[in-house]
């Protein structure tokens, strides 16, 4: 399947008083582009979606833009809650606009929302897990202890309400910033493309010592 992966939007911001709209309009334009260009099957939308918990009225017409353009593309929608959004007011008609084939996952109740997607090869399945705050997943796992958004996750990953979860290495890539820093601070050209490691964490392999440390990278 291919899938485009977008993140942080930020539908709405405002910078020194200047507003970013008309840009954005622009640059989800080239986002269609590319989704006809490049055969896009699903588009992934990975938080923060809007800048704010309010976003402007604009800034929600533009997305309701968005959207009915890919729907009119006959794209699926996967969109979770970021920080910045409010869990609330996105998950608004998301059982109406599933039928629409947006599947929008704004607040965390107990587990992710799968979504089932099939492409030529057979079913693809999508859990969409929102950022979630540790006071919202102590609620719904009692019993476990949850002291900080890290052990909220592996929580959630130990008594099996989520599947699996990518987890990107930190710590490769806060190497490749340092190194691009030091590059430009040498009058460098730094023009590498990197890649950075992630690792695919499950529940069986999740006490793995290099997985506890991308699990917990600052304890």
């Amino acid at each position: 399947m291919n899938l485009l992966h977008l993140a942080d939007l930020h539908l709405g911001k405002r910078v020194n008083g200047f507003d970013l709209l008309p840009d954005q309009r622009y640059i989800l334009e080239q986002v269609l582009d590319l989704c006809t260009a490049h055969n896009v099957q699903a588009v992934a939308l990975a938080g923060d979606i809007y800048d704010t918990a309010l976003p402007p009225a604009a800034a929600v017409l533009l997305l309701d833009w968005f959207l009915t353009e890919l729907a009119h593309r006959n794209i699926p929608v996967l969109a979770i809650a970021g920080n910045h959004d409010s869990a609330e007011r996105l998950d608004y008609a998301a059982g109406l606009l599933s039928n629409q084939q947006v599947y929008l996952a704004g607040q965390f109740t107990s587990a992710p929302r799968r979504v089932i997607l099939q492409d030529e090869f057979g079913e693809l399945t999508f859990d969409l897990l929102p950022f979630v705050r540790p006071a919202t997943v102590r609620h719904c796992l009692p019993d476990t202890d949850i002291r900080d958004e890290d052990s909220a996750i592996a929580a959630a990953l130990e008594e099996g309400r989520v599947t699996a979860i990518a987890a990107l290495n930190v710590f490769s890539a806060g190497y490749l910033a340092v190194d691009a820093a030091a590059a430009l601070a040498r009058h460098e050209d730094w023009t590498g493309v990197p890649t950075v490691a992630f690792s695919i964490v499950r529940q069986e392999n999740m006490y793995d010592s290099d997985n506890q440390k991308l699990l917990f990278p600052v304890t």
